[in-house]
């Protein structure tokens, strides 16, 4: 009997097949130690105890082989240690990713079968492993004990909403779980978990800006939108306006600054606010748009909905970036504007603006 860091392990030697291989057997207290003939209404309580146990001993289990009656029905049903096993020592051209996991043909297993009387009953509970148990510090780190509970994903979808990073994330959670073995999962199961969200949105994503845009609306009818498509339904131009900033426009809207410089890395589209100067002399932004490309169409189309949009007449003056399509868009849908260009500065503390947002202040 010895203390495996934290784990109470009994040790023996297999004398009769291998006298230099050593049996490891958990010393788990009695109430979480499967036995024959334990009885269990679903096979998800059995894994569930079974994996419970397994937590507490320090090994991962995972489904081995089940047998079906012939309407389908599981009649019998193995879990094993995840070291159960061995890797082929045969060698091919192919290079395989290495895993983190070792197979040391232990023989560590839970059996169970169909009862008579319903539900499933243990025949055979193997405890003895062939490897030492894994530490209570590292045992967060075994794969049947890694999950994201539903509580952590909202915390991470609501930390996501604000531009934090998956490492910071993860960090917070460890905080509040007081340390990462008390996380029950690891930094790459968050990247994962993050990546699989994104993938489950993707092709879905323009129906939900849609849906935002109508439920807007339906809370506030000043809230104006525009949004069109190509034939492949994909959003290739979209603007939007709500009550308060088009309430600006009628007291600010004399001169605007058109941006489009600020592109989306992951839907490759341009977003182009229109924004102006208040009386204090903040920006304000009067409306926003997604566009697929800079043409000179796609500006005539903003431009236009921009100004059905906007209370009161076109604004006096637009200053924007030295584009030549932006030129020509102004000149047709904004005939009556004054049209200025700019140049982007550095400002005091390092972030990039508009020698607009600058020329705004001195414009009147």
């Amino acid at each position: 009997m010895e203390a495996n860091n934290g784990i109470l392990v009994h040790m023996e030697t297999d004398s009769e097949t291998n006298p230099s291989v050593s049996i490891f057997y958990p010393q788990v207290i009695g109430e979480l130690t499967p036995f024959q003939g334990q009885q269990f209404e679903t096979l998800e309580e059995v894994y569930d105890f079974y994996n419970q146990y397994a937590r507490e001993a320090g090994f991962s289990v995972r489904s081995y082989s089940s047998k079906k009656s012939k309407d389908g029905e599981v009649i019998r049903k193995e879990y094993v240690c995840n070291k159960e096993g061995s890797w082929s020592t045969e060698t091919s051209g192919a290079v395989k990713r290495r895993r983190g996991v070792g197979r040391e043909s232990c023989k560590a297993r839970l059996i169970v079968v169909k009862s008579k009387y319903g539900g499933y009953v243990v025949t055979i509970f193997e405890e003895a492993h062939t490897h030492p148990m894994t530490t209570p510090r590292r045992r967060h780190l075994l794969k049947s004990h890694r999950r994201i509970s539903g509580v952590d994903q909202l915390v991470t979808q609501q930390l996501i909403s604000v531009n934090v990073s998956t490492h910071q994330q993860y960090d917070i959670l460890a905080t509040q779980a007081g340390g990462i073995e008390n996380v029950g999962f690891t930094q790459q199961d968050m990247y994962n978990s993050n990546r699989d969200r994104r993938m489950k949105i993707k092709g879905h994503d323009g129906e939900m800006l849609f849906d935002h845009f109508m439920n807007e609306q339906e809370k506030n009818p000043g809230f104006i939108f525009k949004v069109e498509t190509n034939i492949e339904h994909n959003i290739t131009r979209c603007f939007w306006a709500d009550a308060i900033s088009r309430q600006s426009y009628k007291f600010y809207g004399d001169a605007v600054i058109f941006d489009t410089t600020y592109n989306t890395n992951r839907y490759c589209m341009i977003f182009a606010p229109i924004m102006g100067v208040n009386n204090h002399g903040q920006t304000i932004i009067f409306s926003g748009a997604f566009l697929s490309d800079e043409t000179a169409d796609s500006f005539i189309w903003l431009f236009r909905e921009f100004f059905r949009a906007m209370p009161g007449d076109a604004p006096k003056i637009i200053i924007t970036d030295q584009d030549p399509a932006m030129t020509k868009a102004i000149s047709e849908a904004l005939p009556n504007t004054f049209h200025r260009t700019t140049n982007y500065v550095q400002n005091g503390h390092g972030m990039r603006v508009t020698t607009s947002q600058m020329q705004l202040h001195y414009v009147w």
